[in-house]
């Protein structure tokens, strides 16, 4: 018996959700043609450094994430400053 499902409260959870239900009946529909897909990604990460990949974009994200946010609060300073200057010259 089939019971209803919730609907989803964001259009991404929706889009989730109806990934997984279609790659279940995939799965369900082509099943070598699933566990050779499997075999071939599971191949190909371990034979490509996604690992390394993957660590070095965070590593270069979180050390570019300081500068960026000490720009970024520069110029919304500098905006502030700016605003406050012409609200006193009125």
């Amino acid at each position: 018996m089939d019971t209803p499902e919730p609907a989803a409260s964001h259009p991404a959870q929706a889009r989730f959700e109806n990934l997984c239900q279609r790659t279940e009946e995939y799965v369900r529909e082509e099943p070598a043609k699933a566990i050779g897909l499997a075999v071939g990604l599971g191949f190909f990460i371990s034979v490509f450094p996604v690992f390394r990949l993957v660590s070095g974009l965070f590593r270069l994200f979180f050390s570019l994430l300081r500068p960026v946010l000490l720009c970024l609060g520069g110029i919304k300073l500098y905006e502030e400053l700016v605003k406050r200057s012409d609200q006193d010259r009125r």
